[in-house]
């Protein structure tokens, strides 16, 4: 008779224990940033149901079960990953009975296989990737290689400073007043009984990191303020709506372009992020 082989493991306390190894876990987000938030809008997660078949199917120590916070994907809600002989399975909008009955009935049918198996047609529209060495379900390319800068790395292009400098003393006010009053004509700043007025939070924060920017000497002033005249030209030559910050921050774009502040396509791809919640601005 073969000596059965045990995952032993000597516990911190000194304790040796056998620690189990299931074939695959499951983990469900049901309090993260968006899933199951119905006060926000977004359908319940149905916990109940996923550790009633989790126990009705008896699949502890063979997968193991999840339920906690945030998995990662945030653009996506009620996501659950399983993991199964090494490959992870993604999907998102699991919001009914009958599709998180369906990744059990999946899960048994791998098990049954002993092998890792396609997702069956009720999954198929609910499966994506979210780890960078997984291929697409449908098999299209992705871009979206973004290497990581080191803390040891010198300081790249593209850096937030500091706006400690904008109204930092008596000097630095008077600067401040006398670069605007120096944009004149179409390129002067909105006013309301002569406060600056700014429409949306972006706006003023943008306005600090012009000048800011500016004070601690990345760009001549004149510079910035020949590029927001311009965006301003261009904006009204166009037509339709004009709203101030817009320019400005065209203008800001175009001088930290033109000076290699930002690389090429940095704008782009930050652009991107947010408007498809990878990035949010609370953070």
């Amino acid at each position: 008779m073969s000596t059965r082989r045990r995952n032993l493991v000597v516990r911190s306390d000194g304790r040796l224990v056998n620690v189990a190894r299931p074939r695959g876990q499951i983990f469900v987000c049901a309090t993260g940033c968006c899933c199951g938030r119905t006060d926000d809008g977004f359908a319940a997660v149905p916990t109940e149901l996923y550790h009633d078949e989790w126990e009705r199917r008896r699949l502890r120590n063979v997968v193991h079960l999840t339920i906690g916070g945030c998995l990662g994907p945030c653009a996506l809600a009620n996501v659950v990953l399983v993991l199964f002989d090494g490959q992870a399975l993604w999907f998102h909008s699991i919001n009914a009975a009958a599709l998180v009955l369906a990744i059990y009935d999946h899960i048994e049918a791998m098990l049954d296989a002993d092998a890792c198996l396609p997702v069956p047609p009720a999954l198929a529209p609910y499966q994506f990737t979210a780890s960078a060495w997984q291929p697409r379900p449908d098999g299209q390319r992705v871009d979206d290689h973004r290497p990581r800068h080191r803390a040891s790395d010198p300081a790249t292009p593209g850096t937030c400073l500091s706006t400690a400098t904008l109204v930092g003393d008596d000097a630095a006010g008077a600067r401040l007043h006398r670069r605007l009053a120096e944009l004149g004509g179409e390129a002067t700043v909105p006013r309301k009984n002569g406060e600056l007025v700014f429409e949306a939070p972006w706006q003023g924060r943008v306005f600090g990191m012009a000048v800011a920017l500016s004070e601690q000497g990345l760009f001549p002033w004149e510079e910035f303020r020949q590029a927001l005249i311009a965006e301003v030209a261009a904006a009204q030559a166009r037509g339709g709506d004009f709203r101030y910050y817009d320019a400005w921050l065209a203008a800001l774009e175009r001088v930290l372009a033109a000076r290699e502040v930002v690389r090429a396509g940095e704008l782009e791809e930050t652009t991107f992020q947010f408007e498809f919640g990878e990035r949010d601005e609370v953070f």
